[in-house]
């Protein structure tokens, strides 16, 4: 990630922590329309490098192993995406895990488990346009 992408995650995940729930959700959906939609898995990536799952493709391997394989796989196909709820998230992932992503997000705890819920399928969709996860800049 370049100067400027650390820079933007930067920004961006202090305009999370800040937004409270509802203010990060809209803040997600209008990152994923946007010209800074690029950032986001640069920022989650962070946030996940000090996790035991490293990055992006460690959670979705970490869901995919806790039982939500099919809702994986339909957020990386083209198709419509299978919903997941905030405690299959947590179920899935853990709550260590997962405060220790809100702690590199800058969001409370509690929030990020609908957060994900609500975007993560979202988040995935957008950058597997193609059946396989590309993000920018890798």
């Amino acid at each position: 990630m370049g100067l400027f992408d650390q820079m933007a995650g930067s920004m961006l995940s202090n305009m999370l922590g800040r937004a409270g729930p509802e203010g990060a959700g809209a803040l997600i959906d209008t990152l994923l329309s946007g010209p800074m939609a690029s950032a986001l898995p640069g920022i989650l990536d962070g946030a996940l490098a000090k996790t035991p799952y490293g990055s992006i493709e460690g959670v979705l391997a970490q869901l995919q192993e806790a039982g939500l394989a099919h809702e994986v796989d339909s957020w990386l196909s083209s198709g419509p995406n299978v919903p997941v709820s905030a405690d299959e998230i947590v179920n899935a992932l853990g709550a260590e895990p997962l405060t220790a992503i809100a702690n590199g997000l800058g969001l409370q705890p509690e929030m990020l488990p609908e957060l994900l819920a609500k975007h993560l399928p979202a988040i995935i969709d957008r950058f597997s346009p193609n059946g396989v996860l590309d993000l920018p800049g890798r």
